[in-house]
């Protein structure tokens, strides 16, 4: 029977990586813990409940991130069957939808929603729990957001105000974000906001305790910045028999105890660690070397002592760089007004002083002020020189600077140049095994990089205080769908003997897959269904998926049939 063309109509609907969210989004069954812990809802049965709406908008922040008020248009152009949706409840989403999930969310226990995830993605991925990363940022926010509870209210969202911000924005309010991760994978295992003033100190011993309980054991290695180095985080955490590896700040006592002993004395240095040049094929290996201190801390525990070839260089070549700036400075140095010389031996050392602490290079440098002399000849009266004028001799003094580069401390210097301390309680631990620990702690701040930068945390497009700190939790689970969906890849490459995927532009090699380009290779895929004039399905099809499309989905254990494939 023939057909008119004008009987017939195509959709298209964006695939995309739905189907790879949803594939981890079911194995973390995110979905029935969100219906376990979510509160009753006061309305009427719910056509799309709230823990539906919430794993939606999840897959949102994963793959678009457009402003609530665009959400609607894009779920209008997405296959709603992975979404997890039926065609029937896509007209039901609309803000206050979202909005209303977002209060569902604040007012359930998310701390206990929290563990009973972590516990499970622990369960069914298998995740490490020997060692743990600690480190926080913060979430700048734009909006007044003046009509918050106050500080002093027993229950309350976290206060969005002013504190020190990491985003170098001090004129704008935020919160703090607290991420603790694994180190298999850097797989987040504790995530929390806290007040926009809450120092950095404040956080380590709940989470500590929250790592306990989820543990159940003490005896695993938590790793933070040297903002855990304080009497009550350390001792706490050494009296419930927990181990800690931290940096040792430079403000600390033994710092200036250990350098003063090496200006006196050698150390038996030895190296404990070697790494090709990251940066230059050919440039020289990063070495490091490794002591500990003969003194421990004042609490009485281990300070190991490490010298960086990459920092001694980086050290050096900022001292000179300063030096130089300095001394330019200082060869430019003007008093004010019309006249170009000193007249004050006061006034120029305090300008030279201030030059020398700017650049911090008192100590390398010795500024002298020297007074100089000049005799000239001076008309005597008033009125035009003539024949008949008398002149007389005027001495006129001024003030200069010497500049004299002091190489006995520069050579005191330079012998402290890549040093850094790291203090911990474990007394086993070996100089090579607590620098390899360490050197884990960048990835925990890559997780806020991308949290940032991929996820464009901000702008917050909300006015209401507990739907931002609904939000940000969701945004915790966003970084754990990343997190599981880079360590999955990578795991399953390596056990295919596979070193590397196409993944780069032009098809270069990437041996280390990010969520980023993993989501971006399916990112353009359509499904198109032909349709008669009754709306009956003629046909269906898909964009071609890639052979490193393919390659991936078969990795993660994505079901081909979503896009088409057998």
């Amino acid at each position: 029977m023939d057909h008119n063309l004008a009987d017939f109509r195509l959709e298209s609907l964006d695939v995309g990586a739905a189907p790879v969210v949803q594939h981890f989004l079911q194995r973390l069954q995110l979905l029935p813990l969100l219906q376990r812990h979510l509160p009753a809802t006061t309305r009427r049965p719910e056509l799309v409940p709230s823990a539906l709406t919430l794993t939606v908008l999840i897959t949102h922040l994963l793959l678009a991130r457009r402003p609530f008020y665009d959400l609607s248009n894009w779920l209008a152009n997405h296959v709603p069957e992975h979404l997890g949706l039926a065609a029937e409840q896509l007209p039901f989403f609309q803000d206050d939808r979202f909005g209303h999930a977002l209060d569902q969310l604040y007012r359930t226990d998310r701390a206990a929603l929290l563990f009973a995830l972590v516990r499970h993605t622990v369960r069914v991925f298998q995740i490490d729990v020997n060692q743990f990363h600690n480190d926080t940022t913060t979430v700048t926010l734009s909006g007044a957001y003046d009509q918050q509870a106050p500080p002093q209210a027993p229950v309350r969202p976290p206060h969005i105000t002013f504190g020190f911000n990491k985003d170098h924005r001090p004129d704008l309010k935020q919160l703090l974000f607290c991420v603790t991760i694994s180190s298999d994978g850097a797989v987040p295992v504790h995530a929390d906001i806290y007040d926009g003033n809450t120092s950095d100190t404040q956080v380590h011993i709940d989470t500590w305790n929250f790592l306990r309980s989820l543990t159940k054991r003490v005896d695993f290695l938590y790793v933070a910045d040297s903002k855990l180095c304080t009497h009550d985080n350390l001792t706490y955490i050494a009296s419930q028999q927990g181990r800690f590896l931290t940096v040792l700040p430079r403000t600390r006592n033994e710092v200036a105890w250990f350098e003063e002993q090496l200006q006196q004395q050698e150390m038996p240095w030895r190296e404990v660690r070697r790494e090709a040049n990251p940066r230059r094929q050919h440039g020289p290996d990063h070495v490091y070397e490794g002591v500990e201190s003969p003194q421990p801390s004042r609490e009485g525990y281990r300070v190991l002592w490490y010298r960086s070839s990459q920092k001694q260089a980086r050290d050096e070549r900022s001292r000179q760089e300063r030096l130089q700036r300095a001394q330019r400075r200082l060869a430019e140095l003007h008093p004010r007004g019309r006249g170009g010389r000193w007249r004050s031996a006061a006034a120029l050392t305090r300008a030279a002083q201030r030059v020398l602490e700017g650049y911090r290079v008192a100590a390398y440098l010795t500024v002298n002020v020297v007074e100089r002399v000049e005799v000239r000849q001076q008309q005597q009266g008033r009125g035009r020189p003539g024949p008949k004028t008398a002149y007389e001799q005027v001495e006129e003094r001024y003030y200069e600077l010497t500049v004299v580069e002091n190489q006995a401390a520069l050579a005191r210097a330079q012998r402290c140049d890549g040093l850094f301390p790291l203090l911990t309680n474990d007394k086993e631990m070996s100089l090579e095994d607590a620098l390899a620990k360490y050197k884990y702690q960048p990835f925990v701040e890559k997780r806020h990089e991308q949290l940032k930068s991929v996820f464009e945390v901000v702008p917050i497009w909300l006015k209401n205080p507990e739907r931002v700190a609904a939000l940000l939790w969701l945004y915790y689970v966003v970084e754990l769908v990343q997190a599981l969906l880079e360590r999955e890849l990578r795991q399953q490459l390596a056990a295919a003997a596979l070193s590397s995927l196409p993944l780069y532009p032009e098809g270069r090699m990437c041996s280390s897959p990010t969520t980023e380009l993993v989501l971006r290779a399916l990112g353009r895929i359509r499904r198109h269904r032909l349709m008669n004039g009754s709306g009956e399905v003629v046909r269906t099809f898909h964009d071609g998926v890639s052979e490193v499309g393919v390659q991936m989905l078969d990795l993660l254990g994505v079901d081909r049939g979503a896009y088409g494939l057998a």
